[in-house]
């Protein structure tokens, strides 16, 4: 079976990525052949199709791409290599799988003008690229033969609530995580990740120090400056930002500000992010939206309770569990939150819930499912 998989750009830390990456191995030795249509990725050892995009704004490149994996596909077809399924983790008509690693972008898109109000809420609606996805998002709807994969409940919903996607069109198959990988550190490995990160970048640790550890690129979106605010006004916090983002020189600037160098570290990005998740007491994500986020995962992994917001995916399974908090991103909220995590014994008692429920999506109970659900879809053809 040939399976076309669409991604735009590679990142070594996407999760639609590393989600690829982990699966193409297995799908191999189902007799599966993976082909990447991107326009640029990392190989590793799977099939690449470059595929560009060209134009002067976001949207005309927007709608270039569309058309180059398109014409990329027909060419394939064409040799006598047509694909048997098409997946995109990208908004393109005309495919089999759209997986929304991304979540569903009017969802998103209200949040966002909710959050900004006034003049910019406005611009937002108008904005080219963003009526220009929300109507590539329509026209899929409306296509009887595209399947959904969510990777969260709040995915599944907002596909019902915002473009009418019947059930049966919704695969609902989570993030999975390698919890081998990924695992509670030992005592002496938690305290080597704290002397390592104290001496490193300066930070004066002591037994009463709360470790907040965030990861993740898009600062703005996953509330990472009332979150610098909120740590910065306790003494006895100290936060790790793990990511990079265009807006570092803004969040150095506002540590700065509050006199919090000591306190509050960015780290920039980190191909190994377990001793930051080993060093913390609590992982927060005060994210404005996050369908699915592999950092969560990870974290709840480490036997680390997380601190998330409505509006990241599982964020009510993970409570139900009692393996984190939900709070709100605003200063106060998050503050308020951070306090109900001083507690050890309640944070031993959540950390415990946390790995056992990171055991859940182990990451090849998650493969087998996807698995199961493409020999499901190449028997429906």
């Amino acid at each position: 079976m040939r399976l076309a998989i669409i991604r735009r750009r590679y990142s070594p830390f996407g999760g639609a990525e590393r989600f690829i990456e982990r699966i193409a191995p297995r799908l191999a030795q189902r007799g599966i052949t993976p082909t990447i249509l991107a326009e640029e990725w990392r190989s590793g050892g799977v099939r690449f199709i470059p595929v560009g995009s060209s134009g002067l704004t976001r949207t005309a490149r927007f709608h270039s791409f569309q058309k180059s994996v398109q014409a990329a596909v027909e060419t394939e077809s064409n040799a006598g290599q047509g694909f048997d399924l098409i997946q995109s983790h990208e908004r393109i008509t005309g495919v089999n799988i759209f997986r929304l690693g991304d979540g569903v972008h009017a969802a998103w898109l209200k949040r966002l003008q909710q959050e900004s109000g006034g003049l910019r809420s406005w611009w937002l609606g108008m904005d080219p690229y963003h009526r220009a996805v929300i109507e590539t998002e329509r026209q899929m709807a409306q296509d009887p033969k595209l399947h959904y994969v969510a990777n969260s409940s709040l995915v599944a919903d907002e596909l019902r609530e915002y473009w009418s996607v019947p059930d049966d069109r919704i695969a609902l198959i989570p993030n999975g995580v390698d919890t081998s990988f990924f695992s509670p550190s030992t005592p002496s490995q938690k305290e080597d990740a704290r002397q390592a990160l104290a001496k490193r970048h300066g930070i004066a640790l002591s037994p009463e120090t709360l470790v907040i550890t965030v990861v993740g690129s898009g600062f703005a979106r996953k509330g990472i400056f009332p979150l610098i605010e909120a740590c910065a006004k306790v003494k006895d916090y100290v936060l790790l930002i793990c990511g990079k983002d265009k807006e570092t020189s803004k969040a150095q600037g506002l540590i700065t500000r509050n006199d919090a160098e000591k306190r509050i570290v960015l780290t920039g990005p980190l191909e190994d992010v377990r001793p930051l998740l080993w060093a913390a007491d609590v992982f927060a994500l005060p994210s404005l939206y996050d369908p699915a986020s592999n950092a969560v995962l990870e974290a709840l992994a480490c036997g680390l309770p997380v601190m998330v917001t409505r509006d990241v995916g599982m964020a009510w399974e993970i409570t139900d569990a009692n393996a984190g908090v939900i709070c709100e991103r605003n200063v106060a909220g998050l503050l308020q939150t951070l306090r109900k995590c001083e507690d050890p014994a309640k944070r031993r008692g959540m950390a415990y819930q946390a790995r056992s429920f990171a055991l859940r999506y182990e990451q090849n109970l998650i493969i087998d499912q996807w698995l199961e659900f493409y020999r499901t879809m190449r028997a429906q053809r």
